[in-house]
């Protein structure tokens, strides 16, 4: 496996500094990992001179910047695409904050639920570093707590969930080759114009946002993403909720508490809170559906096949859309 770290900024030179310092601070195992910083044309010289000056001793270090402003949803989207199927990329805007053990958490994710020959677990694209206190796509976004909602489980047991994390995650390189395509697919200026219309989904109405194409395909084919869950939502990053793009945006009319977002950080071995002190076995995690209720894999499967909005026409009982995994192109349906 190679994981690369790829960070979209502008121009928050203090913000980008407290991301670079926790990237610094974090153990690596002695393995290679890229980096890459991704700005937009509008960057500013003191984040220049901060991401020219930064030493990364942990492998390359490549600095992108755009000629034309591309705003928010090109510069995700744009940071980082896969060279293989062993290449996974964690994507950070520069106003997250990581754990230490953020990297650990990954490689034990990847080894565990990825590489392990006797595991299979296709749904899973990606690995949320982020525990949320929200559920973020319902309009009156209730608060809501991991610990206590699985604690007969176990209170502490990671989890699968449809919705993919926007402020610390991983991505997988097919998964992510698939997002291409149905992104450019599917992208239109005016959200009412996009086919896909999620039942009492409040993404609905997104626009400006590569998150609510991912939360589609994600929605329409099934697959869901791995999120860690510690007392008080500790995780292995934090969002600080900073002015940018959505954030204090003119045109945002939703009001946002930092309490709600900003989550402490792991500043332990994480292995000790587990169950069992282990990961547990793939069929004994958890799953929930987009609006954080619990389904197992095959039921979040039909309701996205019922929805029947994808880009191939496929039985809304029992198919849902295949794709060529290594151009991401839809291929057929084939029954789940």
């Amino acid at each position: 496996m190679h994981v690369s770290v790829n960070i979209i900024t502008q121009n928050r030179a203090s913000s980008l500094t407290r991301l670079l310092k926790s990237l610094s601070d974090a153990y690596y195992l002695g393995d290679e990992i890229s980096i890459s910083f991704n700005m937009d044309s509008k960057v500013d010289a003191e984040t220049i001179k901060l991401v020219n000056s930064f030493d990364w001793p942990h492998g390359p270090k490549t600095l992108r910047r755009r000629i034309i402003q591309g705003g928010l949803i090109r510069a995700v989207s744009e940071s980082w695409y896969p060279s293989s199927d062993d290449d996974f990329g964690l994507l950070l805007e520069d106003d997250i904050e990581v754990s230490p053990y953020y990297y650990l958490w990954i490689k034990y994710v990847l080894l565990t639920y990825h590489y392990d020959p006797q595991v299979s677990l296709p749904e899973l694209s990606s690995i949320s570093l982020y525990t949320p206190r929200l559920v973020e796509v319902v309009k009156e976004r209730p608060k809501w707590n991991a610990t206590e909602f699985f604690k007969r489980i176990h209170p502490n047991t990671p989890y699968l969930h449809q919705l993919p994390c926007s402020w610390g995650a991983v991505f997988f390189p097919k998964q992510w080759r698939e997002f291409y395509v149905y992104m450019n697919m599917r992208f239109t200026e005016d959200a009412k114009q996009n086919p896909v219309q999620i039942p009492k989904s409040r993404t609905n109405g997104w626009q400006a946002s590569w998150k609510k194409f991912l939360i589609d395909m994600m929605y329409l084919r099934g697959y869901v993403s791995i999120y860690p869950n510690f007392p008080n939502q500790m995780s292995f990053s934090t969002k600080h909720m900073e002015p940018g793009a959505h954030i204090s945006a003119k045109d945002n009319v939703v009001k946002h508490d930092k309490t709600d977002f900003e989550v402490p950080l792991l500043k332990e071995d994480f292995r000790g809170l587990l169950p069992n002190m282990k990961l547990p076995a793939a069929s004994r995690l958890p799953s929930l559906n987009l609006f954080n209720q619990a389904l197992s894999l095959r039921g979040i499967k039909a309701a996205g096949a019922k929805l029947g909005q994808d880009v191939l026409r496929c039985n809304n009982a029992t198919e849902i859309v295949m794709v060529h995994h290594d151009t991401g192109l839809p291929s057929h349906c084939a029954k789940f």
